[in-house]
């Protein structure tokens, strides 16, 4: 869980493996968490606002795994948040 307020030194992408580049992310994190340019969405009155709260996952999950509990269990941390609409912003 993220807190809308989260500064850029307050993120840390711990994901390690020698298949994935994270010096995009290093170098701006808003290209994998693009909280800031929400942010502006929101300054430039063209979304009304954004969630107080926002999710990460880590991924190589098995695929065996079983995502419904944890999905409705954020669907409903959504709705207590109000939220409309979600951007899914896979790395």
């Amino acid at each position: 869980v993220i807190p809308a307020d989260a500064a850029a030194g307050d993120i840390v992408m711990s994901h390690m493996s020698v298949n994935f580049d994270r010096s995009g992310f290093q170098q701006d994190w808003n290209v994998a968490f693009p909280l800031e340019r929400l942010k502006e969405l929101v300054r430039d009155k063209i979304v009304g606002s954004i969630a107080a709260f926002h999710y990460s996952f880590m991924g190589a999950i098995s695929p065996i795994t079983r995502y419904e509990a944890k999905a409705r269990e954020l669907a409903a941390l959504l709705k207590q948040d109000n939220v409309d609409g979600v951007l899914l912003c896979p790395v």
